[in-house]
């Protein structure tokens, strides 16, 4: 079981609220796409069916990512953030630290635990270790995000910040019930604007506006490999040419990270 300090558990039932929230969408799932992976695998009690005779059929296995920290094995991961250093990741000089992972980590134990699992089951511990890599991964790109948010001079409009904690705090019926909620989590309100002020920028920046227009080219093969994994998220996705758009998005997307990490000075310290 990851073990939280109480101030780092808050912190992260804010940011829960906060993401439910929504801002925008391919970044932000990262984490929700994993752990929606973990739980679909949880739930598989039966192997596909092969006639007698029959070979089993190959299953696809997924592409390999060029990612940083991707050459930590899994079996490397120990059972315990714990025996983990306090800081797991440089990213450009930046440090991320122990907690950070553990923040990560335990929203994926609370979605098992509403999905009627036990966090502490031998099997699920096992599959949170498998995470641990990935979830580091993601931390990794989060801060690489927001330094070139800031590197491109991109500023969260303070007008939409304000919006944002408005409708955040319109959620209490009462403005004690709103500082009551500040204080179990242990912030405050001008930390609780820097967590909107963060996604801001990262979904701004992922707009991609300040590239040229040609600068990240998108072939048909690409639209139609990211078009099929997220179909297998969502099986009620529309037909390719009525989702097409958003999908060469998301390519772009997703080549523009990989364009960044390939840029960066990314350390893994685990």
């Amino acid at each position: 079981m990851v073990k939280l300090e109480p101030t780092l558990k808050k912190s992260f039932q804010l940011r829960k609220v906060m993401y439910m929230k929504r801002l925008k969408k391919t970044f932000a799932i990262g984490v929700a796409v994993t752990t929606i992976s973990v739980l679909a695998a949880c739930g598989e009690d039966e192997s596909p069916e092969v006639n007698e005779g029959e070979e089993p059929a190959d299953q696809e296995q997924p592409a390999d990512t060029d990612d940083e920290g991707d050459d930590t094995a899994v079996e490397d991961m120990p059972e315990d953030t714990s025996d983990l250093p306090e800081t797991i990741a440089t990213v450009n000089g930046e440090d991320i630290s122990r907690s950070e992972l553990d923040m990560q980590l335990q929203q994926l134990e609370d979605m098992m635990a509403q999905q009627g699992m036990d966090p502490e089951d031998e099997e699920m511990q096992e599959m949170i270790q498998m995470q641990m890599q990935q979830f580091i991964d993601q931390l990794v790109t989060q801060r690489m995000l927001v330094q070139e948010a800031d590197n491109q001079g991109i500023e969260a409009d303070e007008e939409q910040v304000e919006e944002e904690l408005e409708n955040f705090r319109a959620q209490f019926e009462e403005e004690e019930d709103y500082q009551e909620f500040l204080e179990q989590i242990g912030y405050s309100e001008d930390e609780v604007e820097e967590e909107f002020r963060s996604q801001i920028v990262i979904n701004e920046l992922l707009e991609l506006n300040h590239l040229e227009e040609d600068e990240i080219e998108v072939t048909d093969e690409e639209v139609e490999q990211m078009y099929e994994m997220q179909q297998m998220q969502n099986p009620e996705m529309g037909e390719l040419d009525d989702e097409r758009e958003s999908i060469e998005a998301a390519v772009k997307e997703q080549k523009y990270i990989e364009q960044l990490r390939e840029e960066s000075d990314i350390e893994i310290h685990v």
